[in-house]
């Protein structure tokens, strides 16, 4: 019913984003996302390389070392690209392609959902505000160019979502929706491979569940299939994804739970990462990242900063209030967002990214708020005219704000206002990187394959394996000897200003670190650079 009345606001606002957006794709160069292929794409991007090349996920960053513990699906949902090019710029460029439809797809449902709570002659606002605040949200927009988990991940959760709703709040038996459910269930299963809090999605069909059935008699055995099922299906996958979740991701909760700041993790949650999901430009408006590593965080950098996190938390207290007024419509919503809340608070890093996937309920919760407290106040059945023109400047002064912070860091928005880009620039910045590492690739490839190792640092260990096809190798003991018989080659890099400002400070402490292991000389062999990228390459061979 939604599609068919909305299908123009849908074609306007959905195709005018993916047009956008693909525009966008086909005009970059690969080349500029080389020194962004780190971390989780990387770890992904290694992960459905190995399981085409060998049918396995075990993947390894380098030669020296085991294969690593991550989520493997995320990659491999793109392996049939990656099978479908040779060349990495291709495979790249039809990941990007591709990931335009998914975040349209979690644009339009999670306009669907905001519809929920709106009146329908203004569910086209709620299409135009959810494309709108996907194309000027920075992390939506990295998922179109990188491969990442929280597209697909916020795909299958919302579509899930939904069908849950479609089942369980119909007349009809629900045996009658046989396909449905099975549709349901898969969907859960790619959730929970895509992101271990996956299962949080049973939270919600049990709060729906629990309406539909509270004055009705239910049978012990049918008792038993509806709690016992879904436990059991859990325990299944949990069964299959033992090695990731033990092995990485339970212990990295625990070491946020251990060493990480308690009040900043609340500080990151109120001030930071719920205002996030309502304004998408929010963290922009620090003069530097708030978040100083994994486990601390520091929001009065400046009186900027900490009027900044006040207004955070006026937001955070309009969405927490939202909650609560409509907690007897909403109550399964409440509960969907609030039971990974404890586990998404302790990444702090990660926290504003991961409640991605959960906005349209955040803007829910924050119109509800909004609305029950204008209402509060403003007593007359009709707004005044001067109430609408209040309303009217407080959006337009919204909409400046965010579009301005946008504008001022289009690129470089992960650091500090002294080396992100602005829009004037950008052109220059894309370029000056693209060029930069087509140059360091174009040089790794005249390197023998068989005979050459490359050393990175730990966040882009195997980067060059993905782009180049040139193995990697973690410094050990055997380094020194190793050196004497293969080719070695420690490659520094750099794709932004605030790094490349630090760029000899992070070199000799890169040289420093391979002391460990004897003493090497360092012949450069290939240098770049340019105002916002740079790359040296030595060769590594034993003192004599």
């Amino acid at each position: 019913m939604f599609l068919r009345r909305e299908w123009k606001s849908i074609a306007l606002f959905g195709g005018g984003f993916s047009l956008l957006m693909a525009a966008a794709v086909l005009w970059l160069d690969p080349a500029f996302f080389y020194p962004r292929l780190s971390t989780d794409p990387l770890l992904y991007y290694l992960k459905a390389k190995s399981f085409l090349e060998t049918g396995s996920t075990a993947a390894r960053v380098a030669v020296n070392v085991p294969p690593f513990a991550y989520a493997a699906m995320p990659g491999v949902l793109r392996a049939p690209l990656i099978y479908a090019f040779t060349d990495f710029d291709n495979q790249w460029r039809a990941i990007q392609l591709t990931n335009i439809p998914i975040i349209a797809s979690v644009a339009l449902m999670s306009a669907y959902i905001f519809s929920w709570t709106l009146p329908r002659r203004w569910h086209w606002l709620a299409i135009a505000f959810a494309f709108a605040f996907t194309a000027i949200s920075p992390v939506w927009i990295a998922n179109v160019f990188s491969l990442l988990a929280d597209a697909p991940y916020a795909a299958c959760s919302l579509l899930a979502l939904i069908i849950s709703t479609q089942v369980l709040c119909d007349e009809r038996p629900v045996s009658d929706r046989r396909w449905l459910i099975a549709v349901y269930v898969i969907l859960v299963g790619v959730t929970f491979l895509l992101r271990f809090t996956g299962p949080v999605l049973l939270v919600f069909a049990a709060g729906l569940a629990k309406g539909r059935w509270t004055q009705r008699s239910l049978s012990q055995k049918k008792r038993r299939r509806l709690i016992g099922g879904p436990i059991a299906g859990v325990i299944v996958l949990v069964a299959l994804n033992a090695q990731a979740i033990f092995g990485r991701y339970i212990r990295d909760s625990l070491s946020f739970a251990v060493s990480g700041d308690k009040q900043g993790m609340l500080l990151n949650l109120f001030g930071l990462a719920i205002p996030d999901q309502i304004l998408p430009d929010f963290h922009l408006g620090f003069s530097a990242p708030p978040i100083i590593d994994q486990f601390y965080g520091e929001f009065a950098h400046t009186r900027g900063d900490a009027v900044w996190t006040a207004l955070g938390l006026v937001v955070s207290a309009i969405v927490v209030y939202g909650m609560w007024r409509s907690r007897d419509r909403f109550l399964p919503e409440i509960l969907y967002v609030l039971a990974p809340l404890t586990v998404l608070t302790l990444m702090m890093p990660s926290t504003p990214r991961y409640l991605m996937s959960y906005q349209p309920f955040f803007w829910i919760f924050f119109y509800q708020g909004a609305r029950a407290l204008f209402r509060r106040y403003v007593t007359s059945a009709e707004p005044t005219r001067s109430t609408r023109l209040v309303g009217v400047a407080v959006a337009s002064a919204v909409v400046i704000v965010v579009a301005g912070l946008r504008w001022n860091r289009v690129a470089g928005t992960g650091t500090d206002r002294g080396a992100s880009v602005s829009a004037s620039y950008a052109e220059a910045y894309f370029r000056g990187i693209s060029t930069t590492f087509r140059s360091v690739r174009e040089f790794l490839e005249t390197l023998p394959r068989d005979r050459t190792l490359l050393i990175g640092s730990r966040s882009d260990t195997g980067r060059w394996s993905a782009i180049a096809g040139r193995s990697y190798y973690l410094p050990d003991s055997s380094l020194h000897s190793l050196a004497s018989i293969k080719e070695v080659y420690l490659i520094v890099e750099c794709g932004t200003l605030e790094y490349c400002q630090a760029f000899p400070e992070w070199k000799n402490r890169m040289q420093d670190e391979l002391c460990t292991y004897g003493e090497f000389t360092y012949e450069q062999v290939f240098a770049v650079r340019s105002k916002w990228a740079r790359a040296e390459v030595f060769r590594i061979r034993p003192a004599a």
